[in-house]
């Protein structure tokens, strides 16, 4: 992604909290909204891991960050109008039953997305000063 500095310094850079599932989706949605954005159909992402899945692989308990993430962009991000929430809701909960109905290992997944929606319904994610400060605190 390629962005100019003065959208970023108006609005704000990724959250941290959102670190692993979605701090790309909260990220760019909030920061191309009200400007023009381009999609480059050609671009290649490239993705160095061991093994990567479609959207809806079975994650395990990573589930838990997908789950409490989309809930946070969904209620309190500003990056998506009300029809954008809507249409991305709908496409959420039909991945997630096709993720739970793929699934391995059930009970994993469900503890994970119950934790999942307690915690997005009821925190936020911290501003970034607040994670880093934390995250000094412990030594990484």
């Amino acid at each position: 992604v390629l962005v100019e500095a003065d959208a970023v310094r108006q609005k704000g850079l990724p959250m941290a909290d959102y670190f692993l599932w979605n701090d790309d989706f909260e990220f760019t949605t909030r920061l191309i909204r009200g400007r023009r954005a381009l999609y480059c159909p050609a671009s290649v992402v490239m993705h160095k891991t061991e093994s990567f899945g479609s959207t809806d692989a079975d994650p395990g308990e990573r589930f838990y960050f997908e789950v409490r993430n989309k809930l946070w962009l969904f209620s309190r991000s500003r990056g998506l109008n009300p029809g954008e929430k809507l249409v991305y809701g709908a496409s959420t909960l039909r991945r997630w039953a096709r993720t739970v109905a793929r699934s391995t290992d059930r009970p994993v997944l469900l503890r994970a997305m119950s934790r999942g929606i307690r915690d997005g319904v009821r925190t936020a994610p911290r501003p970034n000063a607040v994670v880093t400060a934390s995250a000094e605190l412990e030594g990484r």
